[in-house]
Formats: C-alpha cells, structure tokens, sequence
C-alpha cells in the first residue's frame, strides 16, 4: 500500500502517516505538488494497486480515503490518538482480527492484511503475528483500529472510525 497526505499536511498528519507505515506493509510518500493520478502512477511504479491518502481538519488527520486501481473503495472519518508506546512491528508477519460485524469483510480488503485465523506456522498452530485489531471501544463506542506487536504489546497509532462510506453508499456509522 502507498500512505501519501493532502497537499499541504501539517506535521502531525506526517506524522500519522509515518506511523502507519511503521506498522503497515506499506510506504509512505510525500504528496508535494503530486496530482491523484501521479500518485497512482507512482504506485503503480512501486508495483502497488492500494493507495490511502490522510486528509486533515484543523492540523489533525481526520478522513482516510482508500482507492484500490486507481478508483475510490471507502473513506474513513476518524480521530486519532498519537499517546500509545511506540513498539517495534514485524510487518511481513502481520494479521489482522475485526471484531465489529458491519467491517469484518471489509477490513481485510482495506488493508490486504490476511485474517488471523489464516495465518499459521510450520507446525500448524497460531503464529505469533502481529495483530491490527478492529473492535468497538469501550469509551467511545465507535470501531477503534489498533495495533499489536508478536508480544502483545499496543505499538500505535490507535485510530477511532467516526463513520464510514463505501464508494456509492450512503454514509454509516457505527
């Protein structure tokens, strides 16, 4: 997947998206004066067909747009919290488990992450992956997205999904 921002990204926006890659399989991009489409481009060049730009609100990431070939898939509203550890992740050894209903086909289509249940090692038991965890917060009660090194350990970003938009759909929320 290529991470890039809109055009003008504040340094916390940058930050996020560094983050993401951090934790991602992924590369992040700086946009500059880069078009839409020279950002498919480049993706295509970095043999990708996923791209997420973060857009901002006020300094803050707020809106995280998902294009698979080059066409809009979903867009997230979401609120992030930058106050978590920041833990090493294996990214080629990365997993991912949603426990809210209304994502679960989604989310492993948004990420091209293969679900947890499918990961196993030489001996056929779980693997110790890392783990990109969907489930509704306790606080909030909205979709919250974290992330899990092999340990157990919170690594951040966390990420609360205010709403969210399939392309050609109504809004939803959670």
């Amino acid at each position: 997947m290529l991470i890039t921002t809109s055009r003008k990204p504040s340094q916390r926006t940058r930050t996020f998206c560094r983050g993401l890659e951090r934790v991602l399989k992924a590369r992040c991009v700086n946009r500059g004066k880069m078009s839409l489409r020279d950002v498919f481009l480049k993706a295509k060049e970095m043999e990708t067909d996923r791209v997420a730009v973060v857009f901002e609100r006020n300094g803050n990431p707020n809106r995280m747009d998902f294009y698979q070939d080059g066409e809009l898939f979903i867009s997230l509203l979401i609120t992030v919290d930058f106050s978590l550890p920041k833990g090493r992740m294996e990214k080629d050894n990365l997993c991912i488990r949603c426990e809210v209903d209304e994502l679960k086909d989604l989310s492993t289509e948004i990420f091209a992450i293969p679900p947890e249940d499918s990961i196993t090692d030489l001996q056929g038991k779980n693997s110790d992956c890392n783990l990109l965890l969907i489930r509704t917060s306790k606080q909030k009660s909205r979709p919250l997205i974290e992330f899990f090194d092999g340990k157990g350990q919170a690594t951040g970003p966390r990420i609360y999904i205010q709403e969210w938009k399939l392309a050609g759909d109504e809004d939803k929320s959670s």
